[in-house]
């Protein structure tokens, strides 16, 4: 089975081509450039490096959130688009269950972590089976301020995403010994994580409607209509 990935759901965008458990290729960008302008261009250079056209893919994955309001939104239009023409399955990925399974050690709290900014974080927690070597939700997704995130952490825990990056001190601070960083390496998001986590769904016979996925926001996003436009919303 072989499997597009692909995520934007935050500035670092990622596109990933897998092949049942081999990795064909692979592309990270964590550069000052918007999805809308190299993520197209960028999943045709993958595929042409691979020498796959998107027929040949059997199903695609993205990225659903949380993060960016407007990078998920690119990179869900992109993958359903895809989806949609070539007629293939589309699976919709949790980032938090990318980046958790990306560090994923088993025995081991993982508590992925993003900058949800206005004070707040993106967190969940996982612990990887020993025998099964399954990643189990032990705290839901959800967004609130690392305070609050870190009083649910109550044994040794892997901290990783960019959000651990960004507030390493605090996060030390407030649980001392208990609290491990992800180096540099391992806190970016990862689209090959995405497509392995998708690829397992399809094995299992399931896939999302095209048409119903929708974003896991976590929380209401800010936009807002300027008060003086006499813009009625029904």
């Amino acid at each position: 089975m072989r499997i597009l990935g692909i995520d934007s759901a935050t500035s670092c965008g990622g596109i990933a081509i897998i092949e049942d458990n081999m990795i064909l290729a692979s592309l990270v960008l964590n550069v000052k450039k918007t999805h809308s302008e190299r993520l197209l261009k960028n999943i045709d250079y993958l595929l042409g490096e691979c020498g796959v056209q998107i027929m040949d893919i059997d199903g695609v994955a993205v990225s659903i959130g949380p993060g960016s309001f407007t990078g998920i939104r690119i990179g869900m239009a992109c993958a359903k688009g895809l989806a949609y023409s070539s007629g293939k399955p589309l699976v919709g990925v949790s980032l938090l269950d990318a980046i958790a399974l990306r560090n994923a050690e088993p025995g081991i709290l993982v508590c992925p972590v993003l900058d949800a900014r206005r004070n707040e974080i993106f967190g969940a927690a996982y612990k990887m089976e020993a025998e099964t070597r399954k990643m189990k939700e032990t705290l839901p997704g959800r967004a609130e301020p690392l305070v609050k995130f870190l009083e649910n952490i109550r044994e040794k825990a892997l901290f990783c995403g960019d959000g651990a990056f960004k507030f390493k001190e605090t996060i030390e601070k407030t649980l001392g010994e208990k609290a491990i960083i992800a180096p540099a390496n391992r806190n970016l998001p990862s689209a090959v994580e995405i497509a392995m986590i998708g690829m397992e769904r399809l094995v299992r016979g399931e896939k999302d409607d095209i048409a119903g996925l929708a974003p896991l926001y976590l929380r209401a996003h800010d936009a807002r209509l300027p008060s003086n436009t006499g813009i009625k919303i029904l």
